[in-house]
C-alpha cells in the first residue's frame, strides 16, 4: 500500500487543519502491518488508515489529540505479545512490539525551506515520478530543526545543516535504501541522535487498452490499491467519466494515435483488453518494442500467441492474466487481475529500492 499518497491527498483537501500522523518506525516480531505504515489523525478523532487490526487505533487517538493540542512529537510503544488484557496488547497475541511516532503536521505548516511546505513539495516531486527519502531527528533537543529529503536524483532539500551532520546521514540513506524498507529508526552514534527514515515513493502507472464493461471494476479497484489508472479506447461512449469516474486520465484514441503522440515509461503496468484481435495485436506488438514492467493480454494463452509477431518475445507476456481462483465474471476476475498486479508491484518495488541505492548519488 502507498500509504503517503492517500494521506497527501486528504491532507490538501483539509488544508486548514491540523492532523497527527502516526507511523510504525520499529517492529520486533510479528504485527498487523511493517515498517512505514500510516495512519492520520484529525483533532476530532476520526482517522484515515490503520496501522493494526483495531486493537490500537483507540489509543493512538488519544495520543494524537496531545500531539495536536501541544504541537510537539512522541514515540509510543505497543506490546502485542501479551495476552494480558491490562497491556496494550488487548489480548491480541500478536506476538510482536511496535514502535509509532507520532507527529503533529498540516497542509502548509511545517517549511522544508525558508519558502518551500514541505507536503506540497512532496507531492510535486511523487507526481514527477521522483522517490523521495525522508530523515528526521527524533530526540527533542537536536541540531536539526526540521526534516532533510534527499531525492533519488541526488539533491538534498531541508534546513542549512553542517558538513559532519550531512556526512553522517548521507550514507545511512544508501544503507537504509538497501535494505529495500519503507521505514526505519535509526540511532546515530556520532551525532547521540534517534532518527526516523522514511521512503516516500510515487504511485505505480497502469496503462488499461479498452474502454468495455468488464474495464470498469478493473479501474476501480486499481484506483483503490494506489496505482494511477489512463484507459484509452477510441469510443467516446465508453472512454468517459460515466463509466470511469475512478480513472485518472481517459484517452479517446485509437492506439496508433495514442502511441505517436505518447510514449510508455519502462516501469509501467499495461493490461490490453481491447476485445479487437487486430487492435491488441497492434498494440501488444508496439509495446513489445519497449517493453513495460507488466504487459497483461485478456483472453486465452492461444489467442495471445497468434498476437505476437516476434515469438521469441513470448516469455515478456502475462496471459491468461490474473491468479488462479477460479475467477467468473467481471469482479471476480477483476479481483484476481489485481492480485497479480499487486505480486508484481511489491516484487519490482523491493528491487527497485536496492537499486536506487547505486542511482541515488548521495
Amino acid at each position: 500500500m502507498n500509504d503517503i499518497c492517500r494521506l497527501l491527498k486528504i491532507m490538501k483537501e483539509k488544508e486548514k487543519q491540523l492532523f497527527a500522523m502516526a507511523t510504525i518506525c520499529r517492529v520486533d516480531g510479528s504485527a498487523y502491518r511493517r515498517e512505514g505504515a500510516r495512519m492520520l489523525i484529525m483533532e476530532d478523532g476520526s482517522y484515515y488508515g490503520t496501522i493494526s487490526a483495531g486493537c490500537l487505533e483507540q489509543d493512538l487517538i488519544y495520543q494524537a489529540e496531545d500531539v495536536i493540542k501541544s504541537l510537539s512529537s512522541k514515540t509510543v510503544q505497543y506490546d502485542l505479545k501479551s495476552e494480558d488484557d491490562l497491556s496494550w496488547g488487548q489480548n491480541a497475541g500478536c506476538d510482536g512490539n511496535i514502535e509509532v511516532y507520532i507527529e503533529p503536521m498540516g497542509w502548509q505548516w511545517n517549511k522544508l525551506n525558508k519558502n518551500i511546505y514541505l507536503w506540497p513539495y512532496i507531492e510535486e516531486q511523487l507526481n514527477k515520478g521522483i522517490a523521495l527519502v525522508s530523515v528526521k531527528c527524533l530526540s527533542s533537543e537536536s541540531k536539526i530543526e526540521n526534516v532533510i529529503l534527499y531525492s533519488e536524483n541526488g539533491s538534498i532539500s531541508g534546513p542549512s545543516i553542517d558538513q559532519d551532520i550531512q556526512r553522517f546521514i548521507s550514507p545511512l540513506v544508501n544503507q537504509f535504501l538497501k535494505e529495500g524498507r519503507k521505514a526505519k529508526y535509526i540511532h546515530v552514534n556520532e551525532l547521540e541522535d534517534d532518527f526516523l527514515f522514511e521512503l516516500y515513493e510515487p504511485k505505480d502507472h497502469l496503462y488499461v487498452f479498452g474502454a468495455g464493461p468488464d474495464a470498469e471494476p478493473l479501474v476501480r479497484l486499481a484506483s483503490q490499491v494506489d496505482f494511477t489508472v489512463s484507459v484509452i479506447d477510441p469510443r467516446e461512449s465508453r472512454c468517459n467519466e460515466t463509466f470511469f469516474p475512478h480513472a485518472d486520465h481517459l484517452f479517446v484514441e485509437h492506439p496508433g494515435t495514442f502511441f505517436t503522440n505518447r510514449s510508455i515509461p519502462k516501469n509501467s503496468f499495461v493490461i490490453v483488453m481491447t476485445h479487437n484481435f487486430n487492435r491488441d495485436k497492434e498494440i501488444v506488438n508496439h509495446l513489445l518494442q519497449f517493453p513495460p514492467k507488466y504487459l497483461g493480454v485478456l483472453g486465452p494463452r492461444r489467442r495471445t500467441d497468434r498476437l505476437v509477431e516476434n515469438k521469441n518475445a513470448l516469455p515478456l507476456i502475462h496471459s491468461p492474466i490474473g491468479l488462479d481462483i477460479n475467477a467468473e465474471g467481471p469482479d471476480e476476475i477483476s479481483i484476481s487481475v489485481l492480485g497479480e498486479l499487486i505480486k508484481v508491484r511489491n516484487r519490482f518495488q523491493k528491487e527497485l529500492r536496492i537499486q536506487r541505492t547505486i542511482e541515488c548519488q548521495i
